[in-house]
């Protein structure tokens, strides 16, 4: 199997977290469905230190769906990786955790928003599969 790129994991994070905010506008649910060392690393990123959300984290409560603001969250993750590169694993365990969820029937579990030609799943065929415009 194909390793899963960084851009469809953090894209899969920020969809779950939007998913979520939609639902319930906590930022707290999300992070309750992780870990504490994950949401240890990743708090930081979305709450200020009196637990406020900031602000990329506000627009998205407002408007989860809305395409810059789930924009601006993955540009965040994004920044925070290339800062600390050692992050990739926690992300990836959450992505990790996300697909588990979506396995076991949690329909919020997986949504790639507004990305171009993103395989999460395994494609199982009998002939030839294509992914792309072509």
């Amino acid at each position: 199997m194909e390793p899963i790129s960084t851009s469809v994991v953090i894209a899969s994070v920020v969809g779950y977290l939007a998913k979520s905010l939609k639902e319930d506008k906590s930022i707290k649910k999300f992070l309750s469905d992780f870990s504490g060392a994950t949401v240890k690393w990743i708090r930081p990123l979305f709450l200020k230190e009196d637990d406020q959300p900031k602000e990329a984290i506000k627009d998205l409560q407002e408007a989860p769906e809305e395409p810059l603001n789930l924009q601006a969250a993955e540009i965040d993750l994004q920044k925070a990786l290339k800062k600390q590169p050692e992050l990739e694993q926690p992300l990836r365990e959450m992505y990790q955790q996300i697909n588990k969820k979506a396995e076991q029937g949690d329909q919020k579990a997986v949504q790639v928003i507004n990305s171009k030609n993103v395989n999460v799943g395994n494609i199982s065929a009998g002939g030839d599969v294509h992914i792309g415009d072509n």
